[in-house]
């Protein structure tokens, strides 16, 4: 009886041992040798296909040396890809922050009537500098050898957001024959940072910077046309390109810009004196006592402690680009002014309702005029508005022509008028449903139909599915040509000071002079 146990248990083994070999013989094609890959450097990066077999995708690629120890607070240091096979499956660690854009998303679901849970927090490290990339398979392009490249940076007002929110994931883009690359760059006191000890302040500018200068390098690598490399940005990354068009470091790296919903940097005259004021009240609170070696003393602080006091120092600053006399060499309108932007196609605009989900519910229009327009132009403005039907709504379209609208309009007109060309989009579509009303076209509202990346929580529908493909076909035009226009989509005119026509986005479209336009008579950028 136990010699045939014994022969039972060997049959048993053989068996086991055959599936293993039938299982090892037909593994799936994605395995690390089918998988995609890139040669960067003396690397070998693996990738993934899409799902669907139309993309393949590498992400958490580092660009520049981890900013930590000595690199805290100091220019990036290009990554050295030496010999090895590095597998990028996965995104790395967003950038040190706090809740912000999480709770930012998480108000967005609810005010959709949606479960907040469903917004996961990344997992964060001061170690955060790679980008990720997606790109058609080589099989599903064939016309184009080297294709247009979008560089996306994000927004978050400097201080939160990561290259991989649900709605940047570049995939869907990237099957209309671009290849979508999103990058990480430093955040809050980590990025922009200015204190006596530093000679730079703007961190997270020249990180962007370095991503720019690894995405040149490698361009031909990844199979993107140096030639045909397009940022864009939505919110504070848009408000980044501004710089990136202006600054010395970054001239050449790219030529052309898609800018959504930012206008702030137009009125920024921060310097590295005024932000002084702040990191020197956080190298206090870091440190207990008088050091001699100040730098050295704070890059040896644990990040979670640099991150927690920075909460409470900077509450209420906006981390915005200093002027500081290493990246940036002086305000941006002064720049502007003296005509020297770099020369660049653009494609910038702004939505119907980018302040509703910000509004003072205590603030009247009143109140607002007095604080945010000059006084003989209150009159004006209000008649204006007044016909609006309540003053919600009136303070919406005050506050969004003031800091969105009339800003992009300027810098189109300002790049029309400097050998450039400039296409300006108004975009106005809400969501179906009473909930969706309540949020109206808000700030980023566009970024789904960009990337073709509508949330499950989002009310969708057929108008939505067409508008996205429309919009999308219109960016990846524009990134592929220099031009958003091709024979099948209704023409969208180039805008100038003299013919300032914008292409409407939304039930319908439509091309006029932009609604709102008149507010910026009074409230737009005066230089």
């Amino acid at each position: 009886m136990a010699n045939n146990m014994s022969k039972i248990k060997v049959a048993i083994l053989c068996i086991v041992l055959v599936v293993s070999l039938i299982g090892c013989m037909t593994e799936p094609a994605d395995t690390q040798s089918k998988r995609p890959s890139l040669t960067i450097g003396e690397s070998i990066v693996i990738g993934k296909h899409s799902e669907d077999g139309r993309t393949e995708s590498f992400l958490g690629i580092p660009f520049a040396q981890p900013p930590v120890g000595d690199l805290r607070w100091a220019p990036p240091v290009a990554f050295t890809h030496s010999k090895d096979t590095f597998l990028a499956d996965n995104f790395a660690p967003a950038c040190m922050q706090g809740s912000r854009i999480t709770q930012w998303y998480k108000n967005v679901v609810q005010g959709f009537g949606g479960d907040p849970r469903v917004v996961i927090a990344p997992k964060v490290s001061e170690d955060c500098l790679y980008l990720n990339i997606w790109r058609p398979t080589t099989s599903s392009h064939t016309d184009d050898p080297l294709l247009p490249i979008i560089v996306y940076i994000h927004g978050g007002s400097n201080k939160a957001g990561w290259s991989y929110e649900p709605n940047y994931i570049g995939k869907n883009m990237a099957t209309d024959g671009v290849i979508v690359i999103s990058i990480a760059y430093r955040l809050g006191a980590f990025g922009y940072f200015s204190h006596p000890a530093f000679e730079h302040s703007n961190f997270g500018l020249l990180d962007m910077v370095e991503a720019l200068r690894w995405i040149n390098q490698n361009s031909i690598a990844i199979g993107g046309d140096p030639t045909r490399i397009t940022l864009m940005g939505e919110s504070a990354g848009a408000g980044n390109i501004d710089y990136l068009m202006a600054i010395p470091a970054s001239k050449g790296l790219f030529s052309r810009a898609i800018h959504q919903s930012s206008g702030s940097a137009m009125s920024n005259r921060a310097t590295k004196e005024d932000d002084t004021v702040l990191g020197i009240a956080l190298a206090k609170k870091l440190l207990a006592t008088e050091i001699t070696d100040v730098a050295q003393e704070l890059r040896q602080i644990p990040a979670d402690t640099v991150l927690y006091a920075s909460e409470v120092i900077y509450k209420d600053h906006y981390y915005d680009n200093a002027v500081d006399g290493q990246s940036v060499l002086e305000p941006l309108v002064d720049t502007i002014k003296a005509k020297k932007l770099h020369t660049t196609e653009l494609l910038i605009g702004s939505n119907e309702h980018e302040s509703l989900m910000y509004l003072n519910e205590n603030l009247s229009v009143e109140e607002w005029l007095q604080s945010e327009a000059n006084s003989e132009d209150i009159m004006a403005l209000q008649l204006l508005v007044d016909h609006f039907p309540n003053e919600q709504d009136q303070l919406n379209m005050l506050s969004t022509a003031k800091t969105f609208l009339c800003p992009a309009l300027r810098l189109a007109e300002e790049i029309s008028g400097m050998r450039g060309h400039s296409w300006v989009y108004y975009f106005n579509r809400q969501r179906d449903g009473e909930m969706a009303a309540t949020m109206g076209a808000y700030h980023g509202a566009e970024l789904p139909y960009v990337f073709d990346t509508h949330d499950d929580w989002l009310p969708t529908s057929q108008v939505d599915r067409q508008l996205t493909d429309l919009i999308k076909r219109y960016w990846v035009n524009f990134a592929t040509t220099g031009n958003p226009n091709d024979d099948d989509l209704t023409f969208w005119p180039q805008f100038t000071a003299q013919i300032p026509k914008v292409i409407t986005l939304g039930n319908t479209i439509d091309v006029s002079t932009h609604s709102q336009a008149a507010l910026c008579e009074f409230l737009g950028p005066r230089f």
